[in-house]
């Protein structure tokens, strides 16, 4: 063989081993690529209301993509948000405050991963006819579903007026924040603890603010993302990953009022944008910076539960999942969140 042919033998053959090699590592990184995909996770969000906003701002903003979900956000009830998390339909969810404690007051593992407000962005709005809480005596008092949020301050509210919410008044259940607006407009309700921004457009109507419930003197939390211990503890990389997300999300609301507000519009269907403004602004200025659940507002939860025999002797902290935040605080990504 000449030494020409020789070469191009070699040439062919190295061309050869470049091109099987090739193929090799190209299937070798395709299980790697394969495990890379997004790990998929359901989350239910409870009301169109603001204080739910984060969610939705962390999904659009691409947070919980950039760490590694694939989330699906679903609207349901307060109530029916619980049940599907505790069918595993879902594995958190937004604001079921008062009954992520009384379900686990009766033996299920539900607990609190975070609460952005530590106090209620609600108004008790009444119809111009009330001038007074006493003026409340036999009238029908709206909340979206009993057992929620809006029923359990509709109560504490009542009982701070000395009125029974048993026998003085009557509780009318319309599923969502928005219907109570429309309870009041259509005469079905004659008053309702209503948050933002459904509140402001209530005051807009021409209804009236009884009472600002920002100013009622006690911790309450709100806006809550609530969970499993057993999705914490099976699926603990997952939960991180989530509130990483979740705190993103946070941070643009507090650092991007426009691209907020836009989202807030969009996932409320509100067409007034100086509304959504006012709700933003008011939420902003009042909003946890880092989501800790506070342990007096779990008491407060408690003490309006005092017909339940176990909430009268239970540890708050029991309610509350403190790990996923102290470890992200620990790992120093809590200090990476805010320019200051």
């Amino acid at each position: 063989m000449d030494r020409s042919r020789a070469l191009k033998l070699v040439r062919r053959t190295a061309i050869e081993f470049i091109s099987v090699a090739l193929v090799v590592i190209v299937s070798g990184t395709a299980p790697a690529a394969e495990t890379s995909k997004a790990i998929p996770l359901r989350v239910a969000y409870s009301a169109i209301t603001v204080n739910q906003a984060i969610p939705w701002i962390a999904y659009e903003a691409g947070h919980f993509k950039r760490h590694g979900l694939d989330v699906e956000l679903i609207h349901a009830s307060s109530i029916t948000a619980l049940q599907a998390l505790l069918a595993n339909e879902v594995s958190i969810a937004q604001s079921v405050t008062d009954a992520c404690v009384s379900s686990n007051l009766s033996g299920a593992d539900t607990l609190f991963m975070g609460a952005i407000l530590d106090k209620p962005l609600y108004s008790f709005i009444v119809n111009s006819k009330i001038k007074s809480p006493q003026d409340l005596k036999g009238k029908r008092v709206g909340v979206t579903r009993i057992g929620s949020t809006p029923d359990a301050l509709a109560r504490a509210m009542l009982r701070m007026w000395n009125l029974d919410p048993a026998t003085d008044v009557t509780i009318v259940q319309l599923n969502e924040m928005g219907l109570l607006v429309q309870g009041l407009v259509n005469g079905v309700i004659d008053a309702a603890p209503i948050s933002i921004p459904s509140n402001i457009r209530a005051k807009n109507l021409g209804f009236t603010e009884l009472f600002d419930m920002t100013k009622i003197g006690k911790t309450y939390i709100t806006g809550t993302v609530v969970t499993r211990k057993r999705f914490i503890d099976g699926q603990h990389d997952t939960a991180k990953r989530f509130m990483r997300g979740f705190l993103g999300g946070m941070k643009t609301y507090l650092e991007d009022e426009d691209f907020s507000i836009k989202v807030i519009q969009k996932w409320t269907r509100a067409k007034n944008r100086d509304e959504i403004k006012e709700a933003y602004d008011l939420q902003a200025r009042n909003m946890l910076r880092i989501p800790r659940t506070s342990i007096d507002g779990v008491k407060t939860i408690l003490e309006g539960m005092d017909k339940l025999p176990a909430a009268k002797t239970a540890d708050p902290r029991r309610f509350i999942d403190f790990t996923i935040l102290d470890e992200l605080d620990k790992e120093g990504f809590l200090k990476t969140l805010y320019k200051n």
